[in-house]
């Protein structure tokens, strides 16, 4: 999926949608104390990697169940803010310059599990029969983590100073901590649903997970029928996931109803006459998964298509920069800036040799994914500040189309290419949000990179094993983890290398008109009608995941959507409530599949 931020300053970590329109936000003004605050200290590195930890498994299993992950800016800034306001009271007091070093460290630390293409590019060369080691897929990971780190810090100057590109996430971020220091209610309003929720979350999730006393799903009975085919056999019902119903909260109305319409279109339209016409030889999720892919991936990459058409105009000023690296700027910057230049290489590097130990990727092909990785990565970026929407996935689609025209035969070759273009640009985008947000506070760029560089490590420490504990407890692409991403990524790859003539039957003109489909959603999204059409990135999602999963997220859409409507003085205390929810039912599902790993519990 293509990552996209809410830019909402509410506490709730800030997931992904392509072509949603963002509140406008009005960045608020940098704080200029009289005296030096605190900022790099050994409590807000603590802080920023145990919540960076908690955001790095939640985005996993997230991810690999949904397609969504989170930035965690905004999430990291509240919970720093706690965390360094309980460690204060034996210490000196907390300045926003202190809790916003901290959420960047987080936030480099949680951005890893898409960068090192756990979400999408891994399981997808799982799923093609290539399974690289995890140490290497952590180097990988580690490799194209600094790679963007480093070309965000490069890029930083230019986009947020020269053209003032708004970030708006980042500029939530920095005006949810400065309000949290400057009013003392505000951390207690946004953080008491925060922990309400994710405590329900976690006991709903053991008593489904662990003891089996809750169904996976409510569905319909057998005796209705949709087409001629029982509802239960399609899965029409409601999940008791609470994290849908958390990311609905959180990707609001529109994304939601978007989702539903397109699991309405596949599940209860495309199913029963694919079984109906004997398209498909039976009407098992497995079965009619594998056809429904083509037409939802058609909506989702016409949308991404469409999405990078829009930056080109970007690219001769992006090669100024790369051209310019390390050369401006003045002082302490102009030091950190040929420093930037000088970890270039090593990380290049560390990438190469692991892509192709790991991936197969020989170092004439790596070499041409990093000539795209560069001017793409800056595309992304771009396309973030201006929109706050980060077009990640599409630009490593487009890599891996590319790859997949000039090097036809090799699926495994372009998902890996792939993944080096979208694994380093979702680093770059998650590190210029953190480094709007310290422009705005006042905060010293370098030490920023300071702790992001770091964080890049702790991440891959932790997603890791993270990802080898639910694939092992749960299977690649199961009907727990569907894992649309990496879905995405096999078919695009499959797609590109051996053309439509190898799709399943009749599912290359639902792959042609959903590609369709998306681009028309997209283009007409940018006019006047945007907040009427679905999007087309969404709708893909809803044929890709079970139905009741689209259900239960279109219901916690619906639910924010009314209390915003009824009650908007409440709207900070349900948008945190979401975050709970997730946050909640993923450490919990992680725990209980390590739990089955050593035998000490067995399902029910």
């Amino acid at each position: 999926m293509s990552e996209r931020q809410s830019g909402s300053a509410a506490a709730a970590p800030v997931l992904v949608l392509d072509e949603s329109s963002p509140p406008a936000l009005h960045p608020v003004p940098a704080v200029a104390p009289a005296s030096s605050p605190p900022e790099l200290t050994a409590r807000a590195l603590v802080a920023g990697g145990l919540i960076g930890a908690v955001v790095a498994v939640t985005n996993v299993y997230t991810g690999l169940k949904t397609g969504f992950w989170e930035s965690g800016c905004v999430l990291s800034s509240l919970l720093a803010f706690g965390g360094l306001s309980a460690m204060a009271r034996r210490g000196p007091p907390v300045s926003p310059l202190e809790t916003n070093l901290s959420q960047t460290a987080a936030v480099s630390v949680g951005a890893v599990p898409a960068t090192a293409g756990l979400l999408g590019a891994v399981p997808a060369l799982a799923m093609l029969g290539t399974q690289p080691p995890g140490w290497a897929v952590a180097l990988w990971g580690v490799g194209l983590g600094t790679l963007g780190v480093l070309f965000a810090f490069a890029l930083r100057r230019r986009l947020l100073e020269d053209e003032a590109l708004p970030f708006p996430t980042g500029a939530a971020t920095a005006q949810l901590i400065s309000t949290l220091h400057s009013t003392g209610s505000a951390y207690a309003a946004r953080v008491r649903g925060l922990w309400v929720s994710g405590l329900a979350s976690m006991g709903l999730t053991f008593s489904r997970d662990a003891w089996g006393l809750v169904p996976q799903a409510s569905l319909l009975p057998g005796t209705m029928t949709v087409g001629g085919l029982s509802a239960n056999s399609l899965m029409l019902g409601i999940g008791w996931n609470p994290m849908m119903l958390g990311i609905g909260v959180l990707v609001g109305p529109q994304a939601g109803l978007s989702i539903l319409l397109g699991s309405a279109l596949a599940w209860a339209g495309l199913a029963p006459w694919l079984v109906s016409e004997g398209v498909v030889k039976n009407a098992e999720f497995p079965t009619l998964s594998g056809w429904l892919l083509w037409p939802g991936v058609g909506l989702m990459v016409g949308a991404a298509a469409t999405s990078l058409l829009s930056q080109v105009g970007a690219l001769p000023s992006v090669m100024r920069d790369l051209r310019k690296l390390g050369q401006d700027g003045m002082g302490w910057e102009s030091t950190a800036g040929r420093w930037v230049a000088r970890a270039v290489l090593p990380a290049i590097v560390l990438t190469g040799v692991m892509a192709w130990f790991a991936f197969q990727l020989s170092p004439l092909y790596f070499l041409l994914a990093l000539l795209l990785t560069f001017p793409l990565c800056a595309v992304c970026a771009r396309a973030t500040g201006q929109t706050d929407i980060a077009p990640m996935s599409p630009v490593g689609q487009l890599a891996q189309v590319g790859f997949g025209l000039g090097v036809p035969g090799h699926p495994g070759l372009n998902v890996a290419a792939g993944g080096v273009v979208s694994g380093a640009a979702s680093h770059t985008s998650g590190s210029l949000w953190s480094l709007q947000a310290g422009r705005l506070l006042g905060a010293s760029a370098s030490r920023q990179l300071l702790v992001q560089l770091p964080g890049v490590l702790l991440g891959a420490a932790v997603a890791i094993p993270t990802y080898a504990l639910l694939v092992s407890a749960h299977g690649l692409g199961s009907e727990t983890l569907p894992m649309p991403t990496a879905q995405q990524f096999k078919a695009v790859a499959e797609l590109a290398s051996k053309g439509l003539g190898e799709l399943p039957q009749s599912s290359a003109l639902a792959t042609g008109l959903g590609f369709l489909a998306g681009v028309l959603l997209s283009v007409g999204a940018r006019g006047r009608l945007a907040k009427w059409l679905p999007s087309a990135a969404a709708m893909g999602i809803g044929f890709v995941v079970p139905a009741y999963y689209a259900v239960t997220l279109c219901l916690g859409a619906l639910l924010a959507a009314g209390v915003a409507r009824f009650r908007p003085s409440a709207t900070q205390t349900v948008q945190s409530a979401g975050a709970g929810a997730i946050i909640g039912e993923s450490l919990l599902s992680v725990l209980i599949a390590a739990l089955i790993a050593a035998g000490l519990i067995h399902p029910g």
